[in-house]
């Protein structure tokens, strides 16, 4: 790769309440115009951000980000602790999951049927339709591309002119990482791939090269996606609702 590159591994957090089919009446979510789906990890997400912590103990990190939302904190937190290169996790409402607005308080199964019908359509450009008080497909996308941007701006400032950084964020918002990614003049066997599921503290790793003047991907290599391979049999068992 030309120019100025920076590896990038991300993890989706542990398995949250609203993971869980039968939880729903213990969602919780933040305080704001829009709120967010701010569930806590379950006992065996606790277990798989140990597990994932572990993964990870020896990985040289220059940088540490984290979604604000508890169950990517709480999965970070074991990751800085068991890992002497992160000092601190700087939280960045950028990488936060999709906001699926209404249908996460009036019914979980709405947000699996949305998902349905998006995947369905071909031409994503399409799915422009805003779920009351949450985002569409194209917001997503469109925050997706804001983190790129403002990853490569924070990697600029950092003493390593190839930085690794953490990213410790949610399913749909990775999966859409990884699509936007792929766009990029990109190489490496995990990009082009049919949909996969993405289990929680899964991680990815890229290779991404950049220009340092447009703030703009030149290449992007997939090294890993969605491996849980760190998880044992038992706790890798879930019954998500949705990948959020």
């Amino acid at each position: 790769m030309a120019g100025r590159q920076l590896t990038l591994v991300c993890v989706r957090h542990g398995q949250a309440d609203h993971n869980v089919r039968g939880n729903a009446p213990i969602f919780v979510f933040t305080e704001e115009e829009k709120p967010a789906l701010n569930s806590d990890l379950t006992e065996l997400g606790r277990q798989q951000a140990k597990l994932v912590a572990k993964r990870l103990a020896t990985q040289k990190f220059d940088f540490a980000i984290s979604s604000d939302l508890k169950r990517a904190k709480d999965t970070a937190d074991p990751i800085a602790s068991l890992n002497d290169t992160i000092e601190t996790v700087v939280e960045w409402k950028t990488v936060r999951e999709r906001c699926f607005g209404i249908f996460e308080r009036i019914d979980p199964e709405l947000c699996r049927s949305q998902l349905r019908v998006e995947d369905a359509i071909e031409d994503k450009d399409l799915l422009t339709w805003r779920i009351p008080n949450g985002e569409s497909a194209v917001d997503l996308r469109t925050r997706v591309e804001e983190f790129v941007r403002q990853l490569i701006r924070k990697s600029l400032t950092l003493p390593s002119k190839e930085p690794t950084i953490l990213c410790v964020s949610h399913g749909l918002f990775l999966k859409e990482l990884h699509r936007v990614l792929s766009r990029c003049g990109s190489s490496g066997p995990m990009f082009g791939q049919g949909d996969v599921s993405y289990p929680n503290t899964g991680v990815s790793q890229y290779r991404i090269g950049f220009g340092e003047a447009e703030e703009e991907i030149k290449q992007a290599e997939c090294q890993v996606y969605a491996c849980g391979d760190h998880l044992d049999p038992i706790v890798n068992i879930s019954d998500p609702i949705f990948i959020a």
